[in-house]
């Protein structure tokens, strides 16, 4: 199909678009599974949304500790911008060097992983939540309790896990 002589295939602006497309569908796949990979890192009990989601999670348990992502949504917020920022990093690296969509994207999935673990960290390190990938790590690497607190009493009222999609802010979480 020609436009004036030129194809709108090679079109520089037809191939931002086009890029910008498939980078938000790779940031999509990772938002629809970012909740059962809370549970993978933190071992709470998120589950896909399909499988009942967030209302599984311990943070809407009687007794902490609580999943630091639900019990501060603000941090969970900043773990997944940290995540899919990776991926974006990665996809504009492979599309840099003169990669294929295809090629970028699956970078930015193959990023994922390292991402994850790297923005998860950061954000656990945070709390004094015990769990990372491995039941009760800290405890067993001896790695010190940060000042955000996640072992407390008493689910946590309104919960809204692993969305950063609350009001409440960072580290500010409404507790009964």
């Amino acid at each position: 199909m020609a436009v004036g002589g030129s194809s709108l295939v090679y079109s520089p602006y037809v191939r931002k678009w086009a890029a910008l497309a498939v980078f938000l569908a790779v940031a999509a796949g990772t938002g629809v599974f970012f909740t059962p990979l809370c549970a993978v890192l933190h071992r709470c009990g998120c589950r896909a949304s399909w499988d009942g989601g967030e209302s599984h999670c311990n943070v809407h348990d009687a007794q902490g500790p609580h999943c630091p992502w639900c019990e501060h949504p603000g941090l969970g917020g900043l773990a997944a911008a940290g995540t899919i920022g990776g991926q974006a990093m990665a996809f504009l690296w492979v599309r840099r060097r003169g990669g294929s969509l295809g090629r970028s994207a699956l970078a930015a999935v193959a990023a994922l992983p390292f991402t994850l673990v790297a923005s998860g960290s950061a954000a656990w390190l945070l709390t004094d939540y015990p769990h990372f990938l491995v039941r009760d790590v800290r405890s067993r690497l001896g790695i010190p309790k940060g000042p955000l607190r996640c072992v407390v009493a008493g689910p946590r009222v309104g919960a809204s896990c692993c969305s950063g999609a609350s009001s409440t802010g960072l580290g500010s979480a409404a507790k009964p």
